[in-house]
């Protein structure tokens, strides 16, 4: 089933592609690290190990669809992991196999491992938190230690991976000092401490205040508790989320607060002025939590999740196991017995984390541990030929709860296939779909440069001028609308303006783009100097930046110094290989230099290409 899948997904355009909300800030951030930034300008909004898995992954060789691909694996090897401790747990073996029967068909645990997100690898990590707690569990007191350390090691790797793990990891420790077993649960908060402390320890050192693993989580707390919330994540990206954002960050500036308190205020004052409210917020949030629904958080998935045949077929299947998770509670109430404590306390520590924040489907991903296993527990000791009429009752609910479903995010996905068709060059079918987004979904900054792009290499610099002008009047504090605008400003001091108001937007982190963007317009005017400052820049920020390697090139080369443009075009050359204008431009400069080793190895490489161009 996960691979008919894939299989489905990968004739999807963004298959091969990082893109979306969330998944483009992981594989930005990984790119940061690859580039040996281990520490971004700013604490990261995200907990950073997937981060570094994105990156370990494409340091190995894989790319995108490989990487869904082998996440997948994790995940379905975990699912068999589980499958295995349960039997190791003395559960009934049929309780056993319709676990493992669930595990394979559900919807959720078949989709959301294919996405480039956090969630997609914290199953392995807890797997194997349960493993090591079991033979905590079952070895004497002495030899505890060595099974319930590392049993903490992977869960706190996996509170790196995400913030909401925190909930499950308060949990367990309380439960384990509840039974009275205080050396397991010290052994565990000691395996917890050593992964997260020096982690933190670092990132405290690193910006010189005292930073958590995420820098967004009051904010997320605020998203589920204010006069606006509706329990799903509503606050869409786009212009709305970039200008709260920037409302939040300047008041936080002219207050000299983080702005981690100015949001915990806003919802302090939330609970304070209207607690009825915040109370049925809560009860609103119960429902949403245990729907079939996969309610995204950013635009990654919920129209695309319904694109597939076998997701469509499967996520029949979601709410019955979350109905037959009940009977399961019924009955662990009632005999007392067959618990399996960690996987139910994951599960309890994920839904009161939705209460607290927001639901979605990314989110409860991680519940299903538990929820399996008690619907397992459910579909084994229920009395089917008591309840069957209700059981057809519930079939039909079935139905109609799944498929009755009005994708709010329709627009951004249409806006996420635009702007892979973008990236993969179709611009008319990406004008096509973008043009549709544009109407219905408010996100200027990406939307409105993407058609303003298209319209530049159409050739038609009004409409693109336009394009840009509408994104600088709707988001004037987002630097990239600016740095376009002036791309395609005929007037040298106009452009200048605008360069300038874009890098007063991108303060104190102007993006090595826009540097570059910037030195390109001063080289064109013979402002040689100022332009090498701003390259300067731009390499302190991206050390291998290729375009701005070449215009190094050129700069030095028209003030005479070709031993340093030859140096320029050859560091260039060996970035993109296959760029023969730049072994040509080295070959000039090396020769003009006198440095024949450089123009003989460059002439080597010139020629090669040329011979493969004759071949195709």
């Amino acid at each position: 089933m996960r691979g008919l899948y894939l299989f489905e997904y990968s004739h999807f355009v963004n298959f091969s592609l990082a893109i979306g909300a969330d998944v483009g800030e992981y594989w930005a951030r990984s790119q940061e690290i690859l580039k040996g930034t281990i520490f971004p300008a700013a604490p990261e909004i995200h907990a950073p190990f997937y981060s570094f898995f994105l990156a370990g992954m494409q340091k190995i060789g894989l790319e995108v669809p490989g990487i869904r691909i082998f996440q997948t694996l994790l995940n379905y090897f975990s699912w068999l992991g589980l499958f295995f401790l349960l039997l190791k747990n003395n559960v009934p073996k049929k309780i056993c196999f319709v676990f493992l029967g669930i595990s394979m068909f559900l919807a959720p645990l078949v989709f959301h491992p294919a996405e480039l997100v956090s969630e997609s690898i914290l199953l392995p990590f807890l797997s194997l938190t349960f493993f090591f707690f079991y033979l905590a569990e079952n070895h004497p007191c002495r030899r505890k230690v060595l099974f319930a350390v590392p049993s903490g090691i992977f869960a706190g790797a996996a509170f790196l991976t995400h913030g909401m793990l925190s909930g499950f990891l308060v949990l367990e420790t309380f439960y384990l000092l509840w039974r009275k077993k205080y050396f397991t649960a010290l052994a565990f908060t000691a395996g917890i401490i050593l992964v997260v402390t020096p982690f933190l320890a670092a990132k405290t050192l690193h910006y010189g205040q005292l930073t958590g693993v995420q820098g967004n989580t009051a904010f997320n707390i605020f998203l589920g508790n204010n006069p606006r919330a509706n329990g799903l994540c509503y606050m869409r990206p786009g212009n709305f989320w970039r200008a709260a954002h920037f409302r939040a960050e300047a008041r936080s500036r002219e207050r000299q607060i983080s702005t981690n308190r100015y949001w915990m205020e806003k919802t302090l004052t939330f609970w304070q002025k209207t607690p009825f409210k915040a109370v049925g917020l809560y009860l609103k949030k119960i429902p949403l939590i245990f729907s079939s629904k996969e309610y995204i958080a950013g635009a990654d998935g919920g129209f695309l999740f319904c694109r597939t045949d076998s997701m469509n077929l499967l996520r029949f299947f979601t709410f019955p196991v979350f109905l037959l998770s009940f009977a399961g509670i019924w009955y662990l109430w009632k005999k007392k017995e067959y618990l399996w404590s960690p996987a139910l306390i994951l599960s309890v520590s994920l839904f009161l984390m939705q209460l607290l924040t927001v639901t979605s489907g990314r989110y409860r991903f991680l519940m299903f541990p538990g929820v399996i296993y008690l619907a397992a527990i459910g579909a084994v000791y229920l009395n089917w030929n008591r309840w069957k009429v209700a059981a057809g009752v519930v079939f039909l609910l079935c139905v109609w709860q799944t498929y009755n479903f009005i994708g709010f995010d329709k627009a951004e996905g249409t806006a996420l296939l635009g702007q892979a068709h973008f990236i993969k060059g179709n611009y008319e079918h990406a004008k096509e779909l973008l043009l549709f987004a544009n109407k219905r979904f408010r996100d200027s900054s990406r939307i409105g440069n993407m058609l303003g792009n298209i319209a530049e290499k159409e050739g038609n610099i009004p409409l693109a001028r336009q394009y840009y002008t509408d994104v600088t009047r709707n988001e004037p504090f987002m630097p990239e609308g600016w740095m376009n605008l002036a791309n395609v400003t005929s007037s040298p001091e106009q452009a200048d303006r605008f360069f300038r108001r874009a890098l007063k937007a991108a303060a104190p982190s102007p993006g090595a783009d826009l540097t570059f963007n910037y030195a390109r317009f001063l080289y064109a005017l013979k402002r040689y100097d100022e332009a090498l400052k701003f390259l300067e820049k731009t390499f302190a920020i991206e050390p291998n930046h290729i375009p701005a390697l070449n215009l190094s090139g050129l700069i030095a080369a028209n003030q005479k110094d070709f031993a340093r443009a030859a140096a320029f075009f050859y560091k260039a050359a060996t970035a993109a290989p296959r760029e023969e204008g730049y072994w040509k431009n080295t070959i000039i400069t090396a020769r003009l230099a006198g440095n024949r080793s450089l123009e003989e190895k460059a002439i080597k490489k010139y020629q090669q290409l040329q011979y493969r161009k004759k071949l195709k």
